[in-house]
C-alpha cells in the first residue's frame, strides 16, 4: 500500500512541475537549482550506467525524487487562491 501511495505522489508531483516551472511567483534561483540537478542526473556520466536495468531505473527514481522536492518547495511561494463564502450561501466564490 505504501508503494502505491508514493507512485501516485510521484505521478502528481511529475504533473504539477511544469506549471510551476512557469509561475512566475515561483523565484527563478529554485528553477535553476531543480534544472541544474535535473542535468546532472540525466548527464552520460553515471554511477550505474553500465549495469542494463539499474541504470535507467536509477535516473527515473531520481528524477522523480526531484519532481517531488520541487514541488514541495515550489508550492511555499506559490499561495493559493482564496476562497470566500457568500452571505447566505453554502457555496464557495473564487
Amino acid at each position: 500500500m505504501r508503494i502505491l501511495r508514493l507512485l501516485y505522489a510521484a505521478k502528481t508531483a511529475i504533473f504539477r512541475t511544469v506549471p510551476l516551472m512557469r509561475d512566475v511567483r515561483v523565484p527563478f534561483a529554485l528553477k535553476a537549482v531543480a534544472v541544474v540537478i535535473a542535468l546532472g542526473v540525466i548527464s552520460p556520466i553515471d554511477i550505474f550506467g553500465d549495469i542494463p536495468v539499474l541504470g535507467a531505473f536509477d535516473d527515473a527514481a531520481l528524477l522523480t525524487l526531484l519532481c517531488l522536492w520541487f514541488v514541495n518547495a515550489a508550492a511555499k511561494h506559490v499561495e493559493p487562491i482564496p476562497v470566500r463564502k457568500r452571505p447566505g450561501s453554502t457555496l464557495a466564490v473564487r
